[in-house]
């Protein structure tokens, strides 16, 4: 849904921004949004007003100063969290964004993706199960 609305509001904005930063990606979903799908369409909207037209992504350095207040709560909460965890889940989660970095951009092609990080197809699908790895 997310994609949807970049997508269209970037078009009708005449602006070449393909998609989110991660950790807009991770804002969003921790978001609460109680307006639902309206309020999550006015974000997008908003956020895609604001970077210049020749911008791809969408990253946390363009939100407005009352979002960037909110970003710096969900950062210091994330830190805090990431304190509590043990170093298995944090690697386990380190070794998922690298694994899902590489499929994105070999485009969900597995064989791409673990030729690019030098293991083997079975590894990666092996990984994938085991981070709960999936194509959103």
């Amino acid at each position: 849904l997310a994609n949807h609305f970049l997508h269209q509001f970037a078009k009708q904005q005449n602006k070449n921004i393909q998609n989110f930063h991660e950790e807009v990606i991770d804002f969003m979903k921790q978001r609460n949004w109680d307006g639902h799908v309206r309020e999550l369409e006015n974000f997008i909207e908003r956020i895609v007003t604001i970077p210049p037209a020749d911008a791809s992504t969408i990253d946390p350095s363009y939100f407005p100063p009352d979002l960037k207040k909110e970003l710096e709560i969900f950062r210091e909460e994330r830190k805090s969290e990431k304190e509590s965890e043990s170093i298995k889940e944090q690697l386990d989660k380190y070794e998922a964004e690298i694994i899902k970095k590489a499929l994105v951009e070999c485009d969900w092609n597995q064989s791409k993706a673990a030729r690019k990080l030098h293991m083997s197809e079975g590894n990666i699908r092996n990984k994938m199960s085991l981070l709960n790895i999936k194509r959103e």
